[in-house]
């Protein structure tokens, strides 16, 4: 990183807004009727999860905050100042069905903090002590979205559909 804060964060936004990206477009290819059942959920769960985390870190240095050294989504998401936390909630709750507990009354990013390096070492996973290992990728997909929501305004003071459609040059200073 070049060290200046407001380049620094939107590089790291633009950056998770490319893992975002390759998440759904695994999830658009889940879809397609040749696709083997299952075969893109981890990617796109692994690619969602590493967006989150790029966009949390990115909040956590606007603020002049240091992240934790940590894949932990709700360890980060924790770190975030209390409005950062009250917004993504809000956004991502409104999105998913106005929840933010399971059926069960358990936290959502809870369940899915540690998405990351669940999905992306499954093979390693040992299933004698723990028979499944459950991702809610709908939630996962909402929760990116809001943080994703969130930077816009933070970085660009655009919604992330205003922010689409304006998309500056890499490097272009417009504010």
């Amino acid at each position: 990183m070049i060290g200046e804060k407001v380049f620094d964060c939107r590089e790291m936004f633009y950056h998770a807004c490319t893992f975002a990206e390759c998440a759904d477009m695994a999830l658009a290819k889940l879809q397609h009727d040749t696709a083997q059942l299952g075969f893109y959920d981890l990617p796109s769960a692994v690619n969602s999860a590493f967006a989150c985390e790029v966009f949390l870190k990115s909040i956590l240095k606007w603020y002049g905050i240091n992240p934790p050294k940590s894949h932990s989504l709700q360890q980060l998401y924790n770190a975030t100042p209390t409005n950062i936390q009250s917004f993504v909630k809000a956004v991502a709750s409104n999105n998913y069905g106005g929840r933010w507990t399971n059926e069960w009354k358990e936290e959502c990013l809870k369940l899915l903090s540690n998405a990351f390096e669940q999905c992306r070492y499954l093979y390693e996973h040992d299933f004698s002590k723990q028979r499944c290992v459950q991702i809610e990728i709908g939630f996962l997909v909402v929760f990116r979205n809001a943080l994703r929501e969130a930077c816009s305004q933070l970085f660009f003071g655009k919604t992330w559909e205003q922010f689409v459609v304006w998309q500056p040059h890499k490097g272009e200073q417009n504010d």
